[in-house]
C-alpha cells in the first residue's frame, strides 16, 4: 500500500498519456495495470510507479486496464512514445495489448515487461489462455514475484517463453498512522483480516475461524471493498455474533493504523502472489497466521515467521497458543521482521526494475 501519498493523489501527479511528450522518450515508461480502489494491483502498481519517479529518472505514466476501451484504442498511437511497457498482470494488461503488439509492428514497439501479478497464475481461467499464450512470447521481460511462481511459469509456458524471468519480491511503503479515526474496541484483542472481498480471499474461512474461539476475548474485522456484493451479504448477515465487524475499504493510512493496534492477522486466500498485506503486517511487527498456499509459503516460514495452516480450527488453535506464550510471539515477531528487512527491501526492489528496464531500452 502507497506510503507518504494517497493512492489517487500519486496518480493525478503522473501526467496524463495524451500530454506526453517525445522530449522524454528514453526516460518515459508506461504502466499498465488495474487501478481499481482497495485491489492488489492497484497498490503495487502505486508502490513501482512512486518509487521509479522519485529514486530513478524515469517518468512513469500509469493507465488502468479497467477503463473503457476507446482508451485503449488512445494507446495504440501512443504506446510508442514509451522507452518500455511495464504490464502488471499477464492477462488483465496483456489483453489490452494483444491488438498492440503484432508481429509485423514488433521491431517498432517499445520493450514489454509482464508482471505475473497473482489470479493470473493461480486462479487463471480457461479462457485467458490464449491471450496468455499470445502476449508471453513477446515480452521482452517477464517478472514473478517469488522463485516458486517462476518455476510453475516455467513449466507451464516452456513453449512460450522468448526471455528469461526475474524474481523480484514484493516491498513494504508504509503510511503515516491516524489512530484518532480508529474505532474503539475495549477489552478486545483484534484479529485483522485484509483483502477484497471475493470469493478466492475466502472471507467466510476466517468466520469459520471465528467460531472455534469459544472465548469472547477476540474481535475480527473484516477491511476490504466489496467485490462480491451475494458474498458481502453473507458476512453482513453473520453480524449476530458480536466478535465480528466488517468495515469495507480504508484508506492505507487507517489500514496500516489499524494493523498497527491488532493482535494478530489472519490470512485465508484459497490463493496468493504475494500478500502485500501480509508483508505490511510483518513489518509492522503484527503475528502471521496463513492459510497454506503457494504465495503465503513462500513469505512464512511455520513457527519461524509465523503460523500455517490448513482449517480453520487449527488457525484457532494457533492463535490461542500464541496468546498463551509471549516468548514465542516476540520470537515470531522478531524473524518475521528480520525476513522482510533482508528480502523484501523497496530499495532492492526500485534498483532491479530500474536495472530490468536499463537493460531493455535501446
Amino acid at each position: 500500500m502507497l506510503s507518504k501519498y494517497s493512492f489517487m493523489g500519486l496518480f493525478r501527479r503522473v501526467r496524463p498519456l495524451l500530454s506526453t511528450s517525445s522530449d522524454n522518450t528514453k526516460r518515459r515508461i508506461l504502466l499498465l495495470s488495474s487501478l481499481r480502489l482497495g485491489s492488489g494491483n492497484a497498490a503495487t502498481a502505486s508502490r513501482i510507479a512512486y518509487e521509479l519517479q522519485t529514486s530513478t529518472k524515469f517518468i512513469v505514466d500509469c493507465i488502468s486496464v479497467d477503463t473503457p476501451h476507446t482508451e485503449s484504442d488512445t494507446l495504440s498511437t501512443s504506446i510508442y512514445r514509451y522507452s518500455a511497457v511495464l504490464a502488471l498482470h499477464a492477462y488483465r494488461a496483456g489483453y489490452i495489448l494483444t491488438s498492440i503488439y503484432k508481429d509485423n509492428e514488433q521491431n517498432n514497439l517499445p520493450p514489454l515487461i509482464l508482471i505475473f501479478a497473482g489470479t493470473d497464475l493461480h486462479s487463471c481461467e480457461s479462457k485467458w489462455i490464449s491471450t496468455l499464450e499470445y502476449i508471453i512470447p513477446r515480452a521482452s521481460g517477464l517478472v514473478c514475484f517469488n522463485y516458486e511462481w517462476k518455476k510453475y511459469v516455467e513449466t507451464i509456458y516452456k513453449d512460450y517463453i522468448k526471455c528469461k524471468i526475474i524474481v523480484i519480491p514484493q516491498s513494504v511503503l508504509l503510511s503515516p498512522f491516524i489512530f484518532e479515526q480508529l474505532p474503539i474496541l475495549i477489552n478486545k484483542k483484534i484479529i485483522i483480516w485484509i483483502g477484497e472481498i471475493r470469493p478466492v480471499k475466502d472471507p467466510i474461512f476466517a468466520i469459520e475461524f471465528l467460531s472455534y474461539l469459544n472465548n469472547n476475548d477476540y474481535h475480527l474485522v473484516l477491511v476490504g471493498y466489496d467485490s462480491d456484493q451475494i458474498l458481502s451479504e453473507y458476512i453482513r448477515s453473520s453480524y449476530s455474533q458480536l466478535n465480528l465487524t466488517l468495515i469495507g475499504g480504508q484508506s492505507q493510512s487507517f489500514v496500516h493504523t489499524l494493523m498497527k493496534t491488532s493482535f494478530a492477522y489472519i490470512n485465508t486466500s484459497i490463493n496468493e502472489g504475494m500478500c502485500l498485506a501480509m508483508l505490511e503486517a510483518m513489518t509492522l511487527g503484527i503475528p502471521i497466521l496463513a492459510r497454506r498456499n503457494t504465495g503465503n509459503t513462500s513469505i512464512v516460514k511455520h513457527r519461524k515467521t509465523g503460523f500455517l495452516f490448513d482449517t480453520p480450527n487449527e488457525a484457532a488453535q494457533y492463535l490461542i497458543e500464541l496468546d498463551n506464550s509471549i516468548e514465542l510471539r516476540n520470537e515470531l515477531i522478531r524473524q518475521a521482521e528480520k525476513y522482510v528487512k533482508k528480502y523484501h527491501n523497496i530499495t532492492n526492489e526500485t534498483k532491479a526494475y530500474r536495472n530490468l528496464l536499463i537493460n531493455l531500452i535501446k
